[in-house]
């Protein structure tokens, strides 16, 4: 696995086009396992909040001014959420590798994965990671490679990938589950979970079923992690480039800027955009022109 590979996909990107109010930054931290292994640390989001309750993702949020790149606000919301300073500490330095192509949310913003590693001295039992209440209810890792089928799974429980459309473009909706108990676990993240808010999002009922386009209802699940939706597709590209087996689509920044382009990803949310984020059955169609939805749905077609 080759984190180099990831450069040339940093690049220009749509993300600095759209209002500040539609730019979004996650953190896609790695560190090296004790076998050697890529890792990637991910966070359940708090029962309490009122977007993606109990859902795993990555560290990150929205841009608060238009001066701060992406990686600027991937790492002060990985600070907010977790703990992990903006300066060295604990003796660990978080060096940046790559601001990669943008994906599309599902509240419609141009959501921009930033890579880093994380160098942690050897043996470290503490790195000076929290739990913030209102924000994060869990912190652990997992395998990179795990996202990437043409890897065998070090410790995913299982894997899946279900072709579907969101808004009449193709998109993936994979899930790959995880152990909560991990004795492969990193020593400064072991004991990172409430287990009070544990038992608020397991209460809130069953594994429901996948919706028709990837609305997930209900994800708590006992005892495991999973990892789906845009998280699952962010971390399946990047693995798949460090194996050398890059998408033919990496992201999504063709749709955002079409959306652009045509008048949309502005400021506020026209009634369409609301609707498509309910999930109502209304496509990209009725924001697109047809020749541009045409052009849309052979490219993303190509990932399928």
């Amino acid at each position: 696995m080759d984190l180099g590979r990831l450069a040339q996909f940093s690049g220009a990107s749509v993300w600095h086009r759209v209002p500040v109010s539609r730019r979004a930054a996650v953190l896609v931290l790695l560190f090296l396992g004790r076998a050697g292994e890529w890792r990637v640390v991910l966070t359940r989001r708090s029962a309490r909040l009122r977007s993606f309750p109990g859902h795993i993702s990555l560290p990150g949020g929205k841009a608060d001014t238009g001066l701060e790149s992406a990686f600027m606000v991937a790492r002060r919301e990985a600070c907010e959420e977790i703990g992990l300073g903006r300066e060295e500490a604990f003796g660990a330095r978080v060096e940046p590798v790559a601001e990669l192509p943008c994906y599309l949310s599902r509240t419609l913003s141009a959501v921009r994965p930033c890579v880093a590693v994380l160098h942690a001295p050897d043996g470290a039992a503490d790195l000076g990671l929290r739990l913030n209440p209102g924000e994060s209810s869990a912190i652990f890792s997992c395998p990179l490679a795990d996202f990437f089928p043409g890897a065998g799974a070090a410790e995913a429980i299982s894997r899946s990938n279900q072709s579907v459309k969101w808004g009449g473009v193709p998109w993936h909706l994979r899930s790959v589950t995880f152990a909560r108990e991990n004795e492969r676990e990193a020593p400064w993240l072991r004991g990172l979970d409430d287990a009070d808010s544990a038992s608020e999002e397991d209460e809130a009922g069953e594994k429901h079923e996948w919706g028709p386009r990837g609305a997930r209802r209900n994800s708590a699940n006992t005892p495991i992690y999973d990892v789906w939706g845009l998280t699952a597709n962010i971390l399946h590209d990047i693995s798949a480039v460090v194996h050398g087996q890059a998408p033919a689509q990496f992201g999504q920044e063709e749709l955002i800027a079409a959306l652009w382009r045509h008048g949309h990803m502005r400021d506020e949310r026209s009634a369409l955009e609301k609707s498509l984020i309910a999930d109502s059955g209304a496509s990209f169609g009725a924001l697109l022109p047809r020749a541009e939805m045409v052009r849309l749905r052979g490219l993303y077609a190509s990932n399928i």
